[in-house]
């Protein structure tokens, strides 16, 4: 700071709630005005963004707790479309999921290929261990991640064998929905979760409640703090995506730690960003968080 640096303070997490409007203007270090009194910092990642660059408040200038909170523009509704397989960009091995009805398990293949609009050779659904038979004809609605976005197709199966290896025929689709899920999608929720630091997501350090939850990270409160910022933790929970219940592990980092009094019995909050999940837990968040959006058509 400047002269002036005996009228500024150093701003820490404490001072800043995300999804709430600041109660005073901020600066940065030379005394510049960075953001006015009323602004609404969005997410944790830019939480963590504006703390790192360093931000002070004015000692002159009294917080404003009835400041009402502005309405934040929200962002454009997702909106689902229509393409063509091969513009999903989806690759050989990737992983499907495929449902014959809404009350039947989701089973899961991988991609062996495909022909433009002849068809496609996906591995043999298991269960249990066994290979599920299927039956010519059997129609399917098959799921699967791509980039950013959450895809669903209808297809029949149109050949069935063990030669040289199991693998399905399948028709090829005429079109695929598709919805965009960013990173910064955020749904609310109110999901149990475990903490761990072993690894295996058993609940070593305690448990939470997830009340955010996007495919790049999630929002928790406890009753204690499960770590600190940067820290790596194990968090495992439970989804109800449609009537299959999946249970999904993520290692996190801690982006951000605070406390209030929001919520009494669980007054700690933290931010965690997921680190390189593995394909299968991403799509299942990716199929819950569209499943929330309102895509519970795929």
């Amino acid at each position: 700071m400047t002269e002036q640096q005996t009228q500024f303070v150093k701003v820490d997490v404490n001072d800043l709630d995300v999804g709430t409007a600041l109660r005073f203007p901020l600066y940065d270090g030379s005394g510049r005005l960075l953001l006015k009194r009323g602004y609404v910092v969005e997410s944790v990642d830019e939480c963590e963004q504006l703390i790192g660059r360093g931000l002070y408040r004015s000692l002159s200038e009294r917080s404003s707790p009835s400041t009402p909170s502005p309405v934040s523009p929200e962002a454009p509704p997702s909106r689902e479309t229509l393409v063509a397989l091969h513009a999903t960009k989806i690759r050989i091995g990737d992983t499907l999921q495929m449902q014959g009805s809404a009350n039947a398990p989701r089973l899961t293949v991988k991609l062996i290929g495909y022909l433009r609009n002849r068809g496609l050779i996906v591995t043999e659904p298991e269960a249990a261990g066994d290979f599920v038979m299927l039956k010519e004809g059997q129609s399917f609605v098959f799921r699967f991640f791509s980039g950013k976005s959450a895809y669903a197709f209808a297809s029949t199966v149109t050949k069935h064998t063990s030669v040289p290896f199991p693998h399905v025929y399948l028709s090829y689709p005429r079109e695929v929905r598709g919805l965009v899920i960013r990173n910064d999608s955020r749904v609310d929720v109110d999901l149990i979760a475990a903490v761990g630091l072993d690894g295996e997501g058993e609940a070593l350090a305690g448990s939470c409640k997830i009340v955010n939850l996007s495919t790049g990270g999630a929002a928790l409160r406890s009753k204690a703090r499960l770590g600190h910022t940067g820290d790596v933790i194990n968090v495992k929970f439970q989804l109800l995506i449609g009537d299959l219940q999946t249970y999904v592990v993520f290692e996190s980092v801690i982006r951000m730690v605070d406390k209030d009094q929001g919520d009494p019995a669980l007054p700690y909050r933290h931010g965690i960003q997921f680190v390189e999940p593995e394909h299968s837990m991403k799509l299942a968040v990716a199929a819950y968080v569209y499943q929330k959006l309102g895509g519970q058509s795929t």
